[in-house]
């Protein structure tokens, strides 16, 4: 399609009428637009202060620096095209969390209101369990933070509220 063609906007536009219809998708859209909105990291979008790497043939990470110098404002996406991706150990360093923390989930295409199962922990002591289809953001938790929800005195949503 020809993008200066006023008819190829008009079908590119949202039909407001189909919102019901298709509410997992305008959801996730909402959400999305939300988390960049009101997210500190997200919403300042310095130069210089994004990094990627590509973790498969159908996979990649892009990871956002906040501001403080402690990394607990990083962001880390990591999107995934193809099937499930197993890290064993995780050759990237852009992975890791920052000093004396454990990424827990921020957001996941996977979510019950998008229609999907749920996402899994991602991040154990030794690989990584990337989703198939899917697409996760992730932000830095303390160690502490992290054991007390590995041990059931919390959880890691699919969407923070």
């Amino acid at each position: 399609p020809d993008p200066a063609d006023p008819a190829t906007f008009m079908r590119s536009k949202l039909d407001f009428a189909e919102r019901t219809q298709h509410a997992p998708f305008y959801a996730l859209h909402r959400d999305l637009l939300q988390l960049r909105r009101d997210d500190p990291t997200f919403r300042s979008q310095r130069p210089l202060a994004i990094d990627g790497a590509v973790l498969g043939d159908e996979a990649f990470l892009l990871r956002w620096f906040g501001e403080d110098e402690s990394g607990h404002q990083d962001r880390l996406a990591v999107v995934n095209f193809g099937r499930d991706l197993h890290l064993r150990p995780s050759p990237e360093p852009l992975l890791a969390p920052p000093a004396d923390s454990w990424w827990e989930l921020l957001w996941s295409t996977e979510a019950p209101s998008y229609g999907g199962c749920g996402t899994a922990p991602l991040e154990t002591e030794d690989n990584w369990r990337i989703p198939g289809h899917a697409a996760v953001i992730l932000r830095p938790i303390t160690s502490e933070a992290f054991r007390e929800q590995q041990h059931g005195n919390g959880h890691s949503p699919d969407v923070e509220s």
